[in-house]
């Protein structure tokens, strides 16, 4: 019996994307902040609870360019997926996205990376850079995910950018 579950993970950066170039020029500070949020969009027999939201401080930029580690990075967002205890999944998700500025012209396109392990500890977890990868539930039914990605914001314009970050999480 196949059973599916997908989360949809939305990003907002508005108001601080907003104010970005003003915050620049008044205090030559640069900041920004990425926050994820997931929802079941359908499930049976799996439950995802988002524990941490994704914030990329754009004072880490290299050149423009954000990057997180979902394996070194404590601000990596972070997924517990609940399901049947020692069971085997197969999780697959898209690695791109063009997040669309809601408030004007413009996209950022985020790069997605996903790394998984069956107990809370970040710096084991590996990545899941396959298309499908096949893991297990730990003995209490518990899988833990964290996202993290890249993102080039040389051309961003000032605005709220919205996409969704879909992962697919099926029994096997």
């Amino acid at each position: 019996m196949k059973e599916t579950g997908k989360i949809r993970v939305g990003f907002q950066m508005g108001f601080i994307l907003s104010c970005f170039f003003l915050f620049s020029t008044l205090y030559g500070q640069n900041s920004i902040s990425i926050r994820a949020s997931a929802t079941v969009v359908e499930a049976t027999g799996i439950q995802l609870i988002p524990l941490q939201d994704i914030v990329i401080d754009e004072s880490s930029a290299q050149n423009g360019i954000l990057e997180i580690s979902p394996v070194m990075d404590e601000k990596a967002g972070k997924i517990l997926i609940k399901g049947k205890i020692n069971s085997m999944i197969r999780l697959s998700y898209v690695n791109q996205l063009a997040l669309v500025n809601s408030s004007g012209e413009g996209t950022l396109v985020f790069n997605y990376v996903v790394s998984g392990y069956r107990s809370d500890n970040q710096r084991a977890s590996q990545l899941l850079d396959q298309i499908e990868r096949n893991v297990q539930f730990n003995e209490n039914g518990d899988y833990y995910l964290w996202v993290g990605g890249k993102v080039d914001l040389n051309q961003a314009r000032p605005g709220s950018y919205e996409g969704e970050f879909t992962i697919q999480i099926e029994y096997i």
